[in-house]
């Protein structure tokens, strides 16, 4: 995880980190002395890095990634710093998806909006799928995708060959509108000509928008029955890139 100054949510995504994983490391980003005690309260370790979050983003990942290494882990789990898994993605969970032949999972991508009880699906906020639980593969590059903004929790190996867990991702960084508000006003400052988002996500950040209810175990049971979280065979092309499968 990279985490800035006073995340509203950082709580909670440290809990994920305490109950999935061994151990965490945290690449703070011109934090505040309140944050950084509140990770050192998880047991967890962390760093500095404050080159600017909006010029430097996918390098500041790719340190934190080399700086995960140290720690020879077997699978990586990323989150930004306002989100949380299902409760049902457990450690037991993970250990299962973990022991498959994949070699990163995808988790479909909730916007919580106005409250915890609702999120938007629209034209720009969307439900949508994204990595954040995948083999540490040094080997094949640990450089993210050289964007600016936007460039993802994963090196584009785990991206082009992940699959779909049958499990959501709570994102709770556009639930309150002053949060929206702030995101979209720091798009504005880092990418005013939209080359890194399609225009309609920022516009929607100021809208307001019709929420939806949130149905978590109705969410689930659909993931579990959908056909993009079936068993597949796993394509050629990542058998023949010979990764080895076991942790």
């Amino acid at each position: 995880m990279v985490c800035g100054p006073k995340e509203k949510y950082l709580k909670k995504s440290l809990n994920e980190f305490s109950r999935l994983c061994d151990t965490a490391i945290i690449a703070t980003n011109n934090a505040d002395k309140d944050t950084k005690n509140l990770i050192e309260s998880f047991g967890f370790s962390h760093y500095e890095d404050n080159r600017e979050w909006g010029i430097y983003q996918p390098s500041i990942k790719t340190r934190l990634l080399e700086r995960a290494g140290e720690l020879q882990p077997d699978w990586i789990v990323a989150l930004d710093a306002d989100e949380a898994f299902a409760p049902e993605f457990t450690r037991e969970e993970a250990e299962k998806l973990a022991k498959q032949e994949e070699i990163a999972w995808y988790f479909l991508i909730v916007n919580l909006y106005n409250d915890e009880d609702h999120f938007v699906h629209g034209t720009g906020i969307q439900r949508f799928w994204n990595i954040r639980f995948y083999k540490y593969l040094p080997q094949y590059g640990l450089q993210f995708q050289r964007k600016a903004l936007h460039c993802g929790l994963a090196p584009p190996m785990a991206y082009r060959y992940g699959w779909h867990a049958p499990y959501y991702l709570l994102h709770y960084g556009l639930m309150a509108k002053e949060d929206r508000d702030r995101k979209a006003d720091r798009y504005q400052k880092y990418d005013p000509n939209k080359k890194f988002k399609h225009g309609t996500y920022y516009d929607e950040l100021r809208a307001e928008l019709k929420p939806r209810k949130f149905d978590p175990e109705g969410l689930l049971a659909k993931l579990k029955e959908a056909p993009d979280t079936q068993d597949r065979d796993i394509p050629q092309t990542l058998k023949n890139e010979k990764i080895p499968r076991t942790t």
